[in-house]
């Protein structure tokens, strides 16, 4: 009785955290999503035209002039370490991460909940978003060195979470297998 409360609350708290890196994900993800659609090929930051950072708008942000140089610098990194694939590829991969992220809070909510095979449904979607991960980590070396410095570090700090979470929910689900027999 003892054990099976232990491994009831084991799989709370693995759904408790399946759901924080979940939202954390999905954030991680349609941020990245966004900076795809706005960061576009043939703005102004590409064009060579000298950032606009005008007095006011530096009050207002608390900016100094050459942290507004350096944002304009960011973006022309952004474009000039992007090879053409990049842009279109990345976009498809923040859509297929932002839906596998909120399958992800889903099978978290229903490990949370004690339903019967949010476990089984856990390892498929950790198994989605590790090879997500892999593959957007063949992606990332593959552009260019001063791009491939943001997005390398990120990469493989998602999918050594996502691997311990499909290992975490490989177990549980493995174990209420046998509990079913």
């Amino acid at each position: 009785m003892i054990q099976g409360q232990q491994g009831s609350t084991g799989t709370v708290w693995l759904g408790a955290v399946a759901v924080l890196f979940g939202i954390l994900l999905l954030a991680s993800q349609a941020n990245e999503l966004l900076k795809q659609i706005v960061i576009a090929p043939g703005t102004a930051a590409e064009l060579g035209i000298a950032a606009n950072c005008r007095a006011d708008e530096l009050v207002e942000e608390a900016l100094s002039l050459r942290e507004c140089q350096l944002m304009v610098s960011s973006v022309q990194i952004t474009l000039a370490s992007s090879p053409e694939w990049f842009r279109p590829f990345q976009i498809g991969l923040s859509l297929v991460g932002c839906i596998g992220a909120a399958v992800s809070l889903l099978v978290g909510f229903g490990l949370v909940n004690g339903f019967g095979n949010a476990s089984r449904w856990g390892v498929y979607s950790f198994s989605l978003l590790v090879l997500l991960d892999i593959v957007g980590f063949i992606a990332a070396v593959n552009i260019g060195p001063l791009l491939r410095a943001q997005y390398l570090s990120p990469l493989m700090l998602w999918f050594f979470i996502h691997l311990c979470l499909l290992v975490a929910t490989f177990h549980s689900a493995l174990a209420s297998t046998r509990a079913e027999e």
